[in-house]
């Protein structure tokens, strides 16, 4: 039970806390702002309130503190790296995690990677007890595909040596001859983060980031592969590419996601089924304004997924 109300009896600098969250305090003053403020200052207090369950249901604990204290050390070593010594590369991460607008410091960077893993855990949880409704809807949805790839590395592509034409002909006529794509893959991909696996990209669906690597010729061509299907090839900013879409069996991909890990694409392929999730939990409110808006807030956000799922 989640109890809110405009004065919980803390005070900070004077001011009523009606919240308080790993991430921060939230003073009544300005939780009645935020309620004048149209959609933004709803969806704010959505995320005061949010933050306040989550951090009640679901906790920190020391392994995601440790998570989050790993990955920060791995972001720091990169940019030591960069710089050269430690002391300038934690100056030049503090510049540009505020100047993304995201982070205040690196403290708060390290309790936002925290939290990202709570709510990891708040939505893992709602989906493993509702794994067949959340699955049905993510295959209906996102399209959902098991795709593999050969990358053929060249300097500039648009105008490839005579080795790396020579390289691109040779997979294109073992893969001619019917040899299977991933054993092509491993013995001549030049893509390490997929060689070793065959190739396999694993599930790949339409909110997948393969344009981050891989431009966004591969990221369309990846989800409009039939099962079976080879593609022919693409060029690329550093290579050229061939995919294969190694099949979209519906009941393949769901026995592979059923295991529903932090990395699981259910967690994040739908935007609004955070509201579906927060709605699954009973709240009591002391205070009705409050409960009115928000629950006028998540209503219209569940009416904008129903609208966009019957017009897809």
């Amino acid at each position: 039970m989640l109890l809110l109300s405009g004065c919980g009896g803390k005070t900070v600098d004077g001011k009523s806390i009606a919240a308080s969250t790993s991430i921060s305090n939230i003073s009544a003053d300005t939780l009645y702002d935020q309620l004048s403020k149209g959609t933004s200052g709803k969806n704010a207090l959505f995320s005061y309130v949010l933050d306040q369950l989550i951090d009640q249901k679901f906790p920190a604990t020391d392994d995601m503190k440790k998570n989050a204290e790993d990955t920060y050390n791995q972001v720091l070593n990169s940019y030591t790296q960069q710089y050269g010594d430690e002391d300038t590369a934690k100056k030049q991460l503090e510049t540009a995690l505020k100047s993304s607008g995201s982070y205040k410091s690196i403290d708060d960077y390290k309790k936002r990677l925290v939290y990202s893993m709570q709510y990891a855990e708040m939505m893992k949880s709602y989906i493993k007890k509702h794994f067949n409704t959340v699955f049905d809807d993510y295959y209906k949805i996102a399209n959902p595909r098991k795709v593999s790839i050969i990358a053929v590395s060249a300097a500039d592509p648009t105008n490839p040596t005579a080795d790396e034409k020579a390289n691109l002909k040779e997979v294109q006529d073992l893969l001619k001859e019917g040899q299977d794509f991933g054993t092509v893959a491993k013995k001549y991909s030049t893509d390490t983060n997929t060689k070793d696996a065959k190739g396999s990209l694993g599930i790949v669906d339409s909110t997948s980031s393969l344009s981050d690597t891989y431009g966004t010729d591969v990221q369309s061509k990846a989800t409009e592969l039939k099962s079976g299907e080879t593609s022919d090839v693409i060029t690329g900013s550093s290579a050229f590419y061939i995919l294969h879409c190694d099949t979209t069996d519906k009941e393949t991909i769901k026995k592979e996601l059923k295991s529903v890990d932090i990395n699981s694409p259910l967690i994040t392929y739908d935007n609004y089924l955070v509201y579906i999730v927060f709605n699954s939990y009973k709240i009591n409110y002391n205070d009705k304004t409050i409960k009115n808006t928000l629950q006028s807030f998540i209503k219209e956000q569940l009416k904008k997924r129903s609208d966009e799922r019957k017009d897809s």
